[in-house]
């Protein structure tokens, strides 16, 4: 979606699968398609993204890059950017920048820094002020792991204490994944909320009891929500969460609370759902829509931190 959204396009994407960078499986997958994109005439930039990989397999994929002839730009959440550059490759620190940095070269583009948050910074004071005393918390609910872990390393990074159901660490570890947290990620596609059942992408009603749980709580002051468009997804994602999008702010209206939703839409307009349609009905109800997750992330965390600093 990014690519398209700055003007690029793909030629193959090859998805690993979240254990697929595990020290138990060691990346078999992503080796093999780095081979296979390295032969591939038609692929000029090779894109690798992850969720935060095993130590010992990172270090495997970056051995195997130093080797490639063709670009590498990497997007392992949370990863070491002095790494990934001794590796010869270009580093991505969100899959916005990661995009972006990919289709600069593929255009033959000079590549450089475009982060300004300034904006942000302005936008997130306004939704600030408008917050009841309680409020101070970010709740996550993703339908896209990687989505999740990149905004809960985002927003974590605002010096925030963050929690969640797939942290890597202990200390980051949600104790109990039904029950929210301080700043809480969730990724509802996890094994433990998806066995025996659709994922969240196809069928959303798990979300959407969660959604309104979380603006039940009086410290809730925002709440992300990702929309994955494309075939393996609901015919209309977000047609089908805008009543518990409203329920979850009247909740917080009745009782005396401006409820802050963000909406990131991941997709484009050649998918079946629509891009603009979508983030039309989002806007059309009150929700506060990011050209990006990383964007998103960024704004939720700048609310919380200016929150937590008015306690």
């Amino acid at each position: 979606m990014l690519i398209d959204r700055f003007g690029g396009g793909v030629s193959q994407v090859i998805g690993t699968g979240g254990r697929d960078l595990s020290e138990a499986v060691g990346g078999i997958t992503m080796l093999d398609g780095i081979a296979a994109l390295e032969r591939h005439e038609g692929t000029k930039v090779i894109v690798l993204i992850s969720k935060p990989p095993a130590e010992a397999v990172a270090a495997v994929i970056l051995e195997r890059v130093k080797e490639l002839t063709k670009p590498v730009v990497i997007c392992f959440v949370g990863g070491d950017a002095a790494q990934v550059e001794q590796a010869g490759a270009f580093f991505g620190p969100t899959l916005e920048e990661t995009a972006r940095i990919a289709v600069a070269l593929s255009k033959g583009e000079e590549v450089s820094p475009s982060c300004n948050d300034e904006r942000l910074a302005e936008l997130a004071a306004s939704k600030a002020g408008k917050m009841a005393q309680s409020q101070c918390f970010v709740r996550g609910l993703f339908c896209g792991g990687t989505l999740c872990d990149e905004a809960m390393h985002i927003v974590k990074a605002y010096g925030l204490k963050t929690c969640s159901n797939v942290a890597k660490t202990h200390e980051d570890r949600l104790q109990d994944p039904h029950h929210s947290q301080e700043n809480t990620f969730i990724d509802l596609g996890d094994d433990i909320f998806t066995a025996g059942k659709p994922h969240p992408m196809i069928e959303p009603s798990l979300r959407l009891t969660r959604l309104l749980k979380e603006a039940q709580d009086p410290q809730t002051a925002v709440i992300v929500l990702d929309f994955v468009l494309g075939y393996g997804s609901h015919i209309d994602p977000v047609g089908v969460t805008l009543p518990a999008i409203l329920e979850a702010k009247r909740t917080a209206q009745l009782d005396g609370r401006h409820l802050e939703i963000i909406g990131y839409v991941c997709g484009t307009e050649q998918d079946v759902q629509g891009r603009v349609k979508q983030e039309q009905k989002l806007a059309a109800a009150g929700v506060t829509l990011a050209p990006s997750n990383a964007q998103a992330a960024r704004l939720a965390g700048m609310i919380a931190r200016q929150r937590e600093d008015k306690k």
